[in-house]
């Protein structure tokens, strides 16, 4: 993906002002603790560097609140802040005074830099959660795409077994008897017909049955009715109701065809004589 478009992508992203994933009563608790936090350190250093640094913690707390829970809870930690520095830590201590040169710089001083800090926290914060969640779509579609190239090679792979079938049906053509695809009725080829001595080329029902033996006519039907994939059963065929006529060594083939079952019933090249 180019800079440009990956640019582009990002700009498309119009919620990553949500990045942050605390509630508002979450975010004023953590908030809350964090100004305190920094309320006790600064008086509890008070004694050791009055008069200097009444800010400097308070944003240090102000930065984590824009961290972790945005820029709104950390513009209203700067107003709380500043109240509370100029009250507790600028002389005079405990009242808020006059105001001299020296307070409006340092108000100044901190709001300009908390500010700033917020702003690009906010921005980074934003970029970050616009980058994470194009890296989660851009999986996604990895992800639908190998689906796709794994649907594509499956089906692939099912019409190269299909066109084997095929292959090997059309290559001993000439040996087929019969076939049946799914639970329909058996098509019949020429050479059953020819060996039959049949002029009839269509059947209704069972009607084909009295074209062969009747002893020999259960283990066909038991070989067709038989459910499995890639099997050959082998049968003995005799294409005359007399006992005495020939033998025929026939096949019956298994395969699966395009999710149906296809029984391929053709002739053994060996002839057995009786």
């Amino acid at each position: 993906m180019s800079s440009g478009s990956f640019s582009e992508s990002l700009m498309r992203i119009k919620n990553s002002k949500s990045w942050v994933s605390y509630s508002f009563s979450h975010a004023l608790l953590g908030s809350v603790m964090l100004l305190l936090a920094a309320f006790i350190i600064r008086a509890v250093l008070n004694p050791y560097i009055q008069p200097y640094a009444p800010f400097h913690f308070f944003i240090v707390s102000c930065l984590l609140i824009a961290y972790f829970y945005g820029y709104k809870p950390a513009l209203l930690g700067v107003m709380v802040s500043a109240l509370i520095g100029n009250f507790f830590f600028v002389k005079p201590y405990g009242d808020f005074g006059a105001v001299s040169l020296s307070d409006v710089i340092q108000f100044l001083t901190f709001s300009a830099v908390a500010l700033l800090a917020i702003f690009f926290i906010e921005q980074l914060q934003r970029t970050v959660y616009a980058l994470n969640t194009s890296v989660k779509i851009m999986a996604s579609r990895q992800n639908i795409s190998l689906q796709r190239e794994n649907d594509r090679l499956y089906f692939a792979k099912k019409q190269s077994q299909s066109w084997a079938i095929l292959e090997e049906i059309l290559t001993d053509f000439d040996e087929l008897l019969c076939l049946q695809y799914g639970a329909k009725n058996l098509q019949f080829e020429p050479l059953f017909l020819k060996l039959s001595h049949s002029t009839q080329h269509f059947f209704v029902g069972d009607e084909w049955l009295e074209l062969i033996h009747p002893d020999d006519a259960p283990s066909l039907l038991a070989a067709l009715d038989f459910v499995s994939t890639d099997s050959v059963k082998k049968v003995t065929l005799r294409f005359s109701q007399d006992p005495l006529a020939r033998q025929h060594a026939v096949l019956v083939e298994s395969y699966a065809f395009m999710n149906q079952t296809l029984k391929v019933v053709r002739l053994e090249k060996k002839l057995l004589d009786v």
